[in-house]
């Protein structure tokens, strides 16, 4: 299985992340490679255009996020489900604030998308025992960060079908109302330790965990 993080080669701080995520995955045995993210520099409204996506299905909450940075992490997940429809694999894409504490079971069985990361954000829920879930930690169905996730190729061609029709924010767009294969396993390999953020405004890391430590808006 293929392994990206995404990183924004021309952030210095994600780049220092994408290195330490790397790093954290060699622990378990990850090789993990760099995959080039999409910044507002390249014009996300264009590309939306020129993909046929949408832009005015695009919701944001403009008290909390800024809009083409969400647009441009969109199409930076979007990118790596494009590669493992096209390649016929099975993609495990990470960002770049992700670290591994444990290694990701083998052969366990998943129905097209499973998340690995520990929620980054507000209040969860934990399961009783290890195994593969419904997506439960967080109400509401939604994917509890997108920082550590498996795709498919049959999960990331029903992803890029409604890409086309309704795309949004990516821990927002993975959901168990629209994808409602999308699976969970616990415990949480993975956690998201962010220290910088690319997408948010200041309001909008206040439910991160990590936020009275001290976030830098980048």
């Amino acid at each position: 299985m293929k392994s990206y993080v995404i990183c924004i080669q021309s952030n210095k701080h994600s780049v220092e992340a994408a290195e330490r995520c790397i790093e954290s995955g060699k622990k378990f045995g990850y090789t993990i490679e760099k995959h080039n993210a999409y910044c507002p520099d390249d014009d996300p409204h264009k590309i939306f255009e020129e993909e046929g996506l949408p832009v005015s299905e695009f919701k944001i909450d403009a008290r909390f996020s800024r809009l083409e940075p969400c647009m441009c992490g969109f199409l930076s997940h979007r990118s790596l489900w494009i590669k493992a429809f096209k390649e016929n694999k099975q993609i495990l894409i990470l960002e770049h604030d992700a670290i591994f504490t444990d290694k990701i079971p083998l052969n366990i069985g998943f129905d097209g998308v499973i998340s690995f990361g520990k929620p980054s954000y507000g209040q969860y829920r934990e399961a009783k025992k290890p195994g593969v879930y419904k997506m439960f930690s967080k109400v509401g169905g939604y994917m509890p960060g997108a920082h550590a996730y498996v795709v498919s190729p049959r999960g990331a061609r029903k992803l890029l079908h409604q890409a086309s029709v309704k795309p949004g924010p990516t821990d927002l767009f993975l959901n168990t109302h629209d994808f409602p294969f999308i699976s969970e396993y616990y415990p949480w390999p993975v956690m998201a330790d962010d220290k910088v953020s690319t997408i948010q405004h200041d309001i909008g890391c206040i439910a991160k965990h990590n936020y009275k430590k001290g976030i830098d808006i980048v």
